[in-house]
């Protein structure tokens, strides 16, 4: 490309420029209705992202709390006890064992029944440790937990099992996944509606900046105007549209995290949850593919509105 063609061309593309933002200001309330339609369309679809990265989070802290509390007798030798855990590790794939001794147990016994005078003082008259070794047992899949109920339930440990405690959170990982489900429901109906509306209003913005400016269109094509130099400024206009939505949705969903992060941490601090984290790493690409794909669906719907109405 030769100095004068690129001349030409810087020419040729600040003009487009120009005449992009002229159609802006000149219908500048539309505009801003556009930009706030898109913005809260992208907005309902990272808010889906964050219920999503929530309810996982949710669902892992409630299976966290999830264990078999084996009790053994008083009488249950340590070779015993190892035996029981060396059959509950064939068992089920377990991610860990808590073993607690009947000293322990003894121990956070008496602090549980502080305040209960009665029954510190018939411990103090037994003899002996009324209480056995318990053993925690935490798996992997949460299904395991009936395997072990169920294999430990045989004649062969009946004499050093006292019981078998286990806490089944099953009905709470359901109605998590349930209200999440809801939600998700809701959100996409949302956006949706949202992008819809959007369409509609991309479409009516280009409408509208054509139909003001018809006579300059007629007359640029009188002096020789291309149809792509006609068409660039409304594809720029659609641009700026999305490149501002896009802008504003990442500043409304940083702030959002921000302020949620403080209440939600406490909650899932053993496995580190952070709304912002998970939109701070992942943010740059999931944002850049919201552009791609909001451009696209934004030109396609100026490219409509264009034919339509410029006949060209």
């Amino acid at each position: 490309m030769s100095f004068n063609h690129r001349v030409s061309f810087f020419i040729v593309f600040g003009r487009v420029i120009k005449y992009a933002v002229q159609n802006i200001i000149r219908n500048i309330g539309l505009a801003f209705i556009t930009i706030t339609i898109l913005t809260l369309a992208l907005v309902s679809v990272n808010t889906l992202i964050g219920l999503r990265g929530l309810a996982s989070a949710a669902i892992s802290a409630v299976e966290q709390q999830v264990d078999v509390s084996i009790f053994f007798t008083p009488t249950a030798t340590d070779k015993q006890i190892e035996q029981v855990k060396n059959y509950v590790y064939d068992v089920a794939a377990v991610n860990k064992t808590d073993y607690v001794s009947p000293a322990d147990a003894l121990a956070a016994f008496r602090v549980r029944h502080t305040d209960d005078t009665d029954i510190l003082k018939s411990l103090d008259v037994l003899e002996q440790n009324p209480l056995g070794a318990i053993l925690i047992v935490r798996t992997k899949d949460t299904n395991d937990y009936k395997k072990i109920l169920t294999a430990l339930s045989s004649d062969n440990f009946k004499s050093i099992i006292q019981k078998r405690s286990f806490e089944d959170r099953g009905k709470i990982v359901e109605n998590v996944q349930l209200v999440t489900s809801r939600l998700e429901r809701f959100s996409i109906g949302l956006a949706a509606l949202f992008a819809l509306i959007a369409i509609i209003i991309v479409f009516n913005a280009i409408r509208v900046a054509i139909y003001t400016q018809r006579e300059e269109i007629s007359i640029k094509k009188l002096v020789g105007a291309t149809n792509g130099f006609i068409r660039a400024p409304f594809l720029i206009e659609a641009f700026i549209y999305v490149s501002v939505s896009i802008a504003a949705t990442s500043f409304v969903i940083m702030f959002m995290t921000r302020v949620l992060d403080p209440y939600l941490g406490p909650l899932f601090a053993d496995n580190g949850f952070s709304l912002y984290g998970i939109f701070f790493n992942r943010g740059p690409l999931m944002f850049a593919i919201e552009f791609v794909i909001v451009l696209l669906l934004a030109w396609l719907t100026a490219a409509f509105a264009m034919r339509k109405y410029l006949r060209t």
